[in-house]
């Protein structure tokens, strides 16, 4: 799993007339597991906000990916998603 970093820009081309922009991936400390992602405590979560505040982005979402073809996200996951 990884945080988006971006900005929302205007496009009559989307719904609602909104698109985001992503610039930057993150990828925070983590477990993989056969059923998902543990996050891990960030050291750096700060400064990579920080960073990315500086830079005129900020968090806009976060990315999941897996190995296997048949694994399911969780409602969990889902819910953090949305």
């Amino acid at each position: 799993m990884a945080w988006l970093y971006g900005y929302y820009s205007e496009d009559p081309n989307y719904p609602h007339g909104v698109r985001v922009n992503i610039e930057a991936i993150y990828e925070p400390p983590q477990i993989g597991e056969i059923n998902g992602v543990q996050p891990l405590d960030d050291p750096y979560s700060a400064k990579v906000d920080m960073i990315a505040e500086s830079l005129t982005l900020e968090k806009v979402g976060w990315i999941f990916t897996s190995i296997s073809q048949d694994t399911f996200l969780s409602s969990q996951e889902v819910r953090k998603m949305a």
